[in-house]
């Protein structure tokens, strides 16, 4: 007499096998997803090395950098920088972001395309004592040092603009904010020159 077969164990047997299926997939999905992402990373690191040890050489041979420093991987544009009480750069450092800077973020933005560039304004404490309205003279319109900080991280920006003129996918990944005296650092004299600054930081994109 032949045995029958249980057919509820075979249902069993089957999504069992689909199950484990399913898992093997999710693990095949999750190491290729973290290769990937740090495959990203690497090429992310790769990109502002590059781009911070270029710019770092230019400057060192440049006579017009002035104003302008490298620390670690920020591109620093101190308080000498910018006209007193105004967002203009000086011509020194308009001339060194145009012609030493700017061109090498362009390319390295083309290069690596996971990379953006972040332009931050800080100011000292002090505050604006009175609002501006001479925007052909200071270069922006401001009324306290947020507005103020934002106008020279957009100066900066127009001056980094220049080498990708046209090239609007690149320039969509050159962002601007401004901190006002949110992130002094001297701490201890909030008035210090060193706190009135513009740091040019190249970032993940999407950050």
């Amino acid at each position: 007499m032949r045995e029958k077969i249980n057919p509820f164990v075979s249902i069993s047997d089957l999504m069992a096998g689909v199950t484990a299926v399913i898992m093997l997939l999710l693990v095949v999905s999750f190491v290729r997803s973290a290769a990937v992402a740090a495959e990203v990373e690497q090429q992310r690191k790769q990109g502002i090395v590059a781009a911070i040890s270029e710019i770092r050489k230019a400057l060192a041979s440049s006579e017009s950098m002035n104003g302008v420093e490298v620390r670690d991987s920020v591109i620093l544009l101190t308080d000498r920088s910018f006209e007193s009480g105004s967002a203009c750069l000086s011509e020194n450092v308009e001339k060194a972001l145009k012609t030493e800077v700017a061109p090498i973020l362009a390319a390295n933005l083309r290069r690596y395309p996971n990379i953006m560039v972040q332009i931050e304004g800080h100011t000292d404490a002090a505050p604006v004592r009175q609002m501006t309205t001479d925007l052909k003279g200071k270069c922006a319109l401001f009324d306290d040092n947020y507005s103020l900080s934002a106008g020279r991280a957009r100066e900066a920006r127009k001056a980094v603009l220049s080498a990708v003129q046209g090239d609007s996918a690149i320039s969509r990944r050159i962002a601007v904010v401004g901190f006002g005296p949110d992130r002094l650092i001297n701490t201890e004299n909030p008035l210090a020159a060193e706190n009135r600054r513009v740091e040019i930081r190249l970032v993940s994109r999407g950050l």
